[in-house]
């Protein structure tokens, strides 16, 4: 593991969010531990418990921007990601899980590696906590495999773990693309790398950083059928 440095200042996490007020305020206070200067968007689509009141909590302690998008007309993990880049003020920017699955102790890793030049830094789950069932292992083998000939397909960049939902990037880049072609992303969906994969036309040079992939302790999974519709529906 990279030393700690003291200074993300030039680093956004964003955090999309839907009712994380069982693990939200305990990320946060992570991500302070990790350093103060640390600047973190949680964009939320529309809680309805406590999530907004514990984030408001915790703006005194880090440099921390609620998102409020309960008012858009389109909800979506994926809308949550977009609009929260587009109000990133930082060169960079780091997207995580609100629900502890992503470990933030691998932020300095991705830090490192953006400021080293990576224009992605993806995160590789190299190992599962606790135990997926059969169907859960059979969708998300079938997801990847499908999702990487989607995008060998369209000669398009690949990277280790096409579902990942822990990334980092530039800042500019995403604005840039988001910018020219939001209609093409599923914005009701959840991978939202992947879909920006499908859609930059350049090669990028790639990072990654390897994790563990935590186990669910709090809240409830957000990948419903209407979700796995969207994804095999954006493949194509």
């Amino acid at each position: 593991m990279t030393a700690i440095a003291q200074d993300y200042s030039d680093l956004t996490i964003i955090i999309p969010t839907l009712n994380e007020e069982k693990s939200i305020g305990q990320l946060l206070g992570l991500l302070e531990e990790i350093s103060p200067k640390v600047n973190v968007i949680v964009s939320d689509d529309g809680s309805k418990d406590k999530t907004k009141e514990i984030v408001e909590s915790h703006q005194g302690s880090v440099n921390t921007f609620f998102l409020d998008r309960k008012n858009e007309a389109i909800h979506g993990l994926t809308a949550s990601v977009i609009d929260a880049i587009c109000k990133c003020q930082t060169p960079y920017f780091m997207v995580m899980d609100g629900d502890l699955q992503h470990p933030p102790e691998v932020v300095p890793d991705f830090h490192e590696m953006l400021n080293q030049g990576f224009n992605l830094v993806a995160g590789n789950r190299v190992e599962v906590a606790g135990k997926w069932g059969l169907y859960r292992k059979l969708m998300s083998y079938t997801a990847v495999l499908l999702g990487r000939l989607a995008l060998a397909i369209r000669r398009k960049n690949k990277v280790k773990d096409i579902m990942t939902g822990l990334y980092g990037s530039e800042a500019s880049l995403w604005k840039d693309v988001i910018k020219e072609n939001r209609e093409k992303f599923t914005l009701e969906g959840y991978k939202v790398l992947f879909d920006f994969l499908k859609i930059y036309p350049q090669k990028l040079k790639v990072g990654y950083v390897d994790y563990v992939f935590g186990t669910r302790n709090t809240g409830e999974s957000k990948i419903t059928k209407k979700v796995i519709w969207l994804y095999f529906k954006s493949l194509f």
